[in-house]
């Protein structure tokens, strides 16, 4: 009777650590296989009509950029080395290179007939990433170009994201100024107005 008791005691203990340990798993491939981390950040001052001063960071130093833009619209392309899931779980992210920024028109119309003008933005790491792992090509999953694109509002503060799959944008109203900490737009517009 004593034996029964402590291998089932056992078995209750091993049973429950192996389901600690696979709930830990789980939440750890989860979180690997969302995580998200903002490349660049903007806002956008308009012009004319159709015609706005982009204002960009991006990038880990936080290389500002400002553009002038055509459109209703803004676009940005990257080149992009999603990872095998495996590989994400294990802690390696994607990688990309930010490639291009421009506007662009919702009309399809105005699109093929009004003015256009696109930028090189060259930032990233994905091709100096894809000559080291020329050798390791197993961790490669697909290289492909991800884009990803929204309407121009004012007042909003765009963030653009490097997911493990691609690129994607969120965007939320211009802080208030009362009350609020300086952020890393604010510095950018603070250098960009020169104060």
């Amino acid at each position: 009777m004593f034996r029964l008791v402590r291998v089932s005691l056992l078995l209750v203990v091993v049973l429950s650590v192996a389901l600690v340990a696979s709930m830990g798993l789980t939440i750890l491939t989860y979180v690997r296989l969302t995580a998200e981390e903002p490349i660049a950040k903007m806002y956008f001052e308009p012009l004319g009509e159709d015609v706005f001063e982009a204002h960009l960071a991006a990038g880990e130093g936080g290389d500002v950029g400002i553009f002038e833009i055509y459109g209703d619209q803004w676009r940005i392309d990257a080149e992009f080395i999603k990872l095998k899931p495996w590989a994400n779980v294990m802690g390696m992210d994607a990688r990309y290179k930010l490639v291009r920024f421009e506007g662009r028109y919702r009309d399809i119309d105005d699109e093929n007939t009004k003015p256009k003008m696109a930028y090189d933005l060259g930032q990233g790491d994905a091709l100096d990433l894809m000559n080291y792992l020329a050798e390791w090509n197993f961790l490669v999953d697909a290289e492909y170009g991800s884009s990803t694109f929204t309407d121009i509002k004012q007042d909003t503060l765009y963030t653009v994201y490097r997911t493990q799959s691609g690129v994607i944008v969120r965007s939320e109203p211009m802080p208030d100024p009362i009350g609020y900490e300086p952020t890393m737009m604010d510095d950018i517009r603070a250098w960009v107005s020169g104060n």
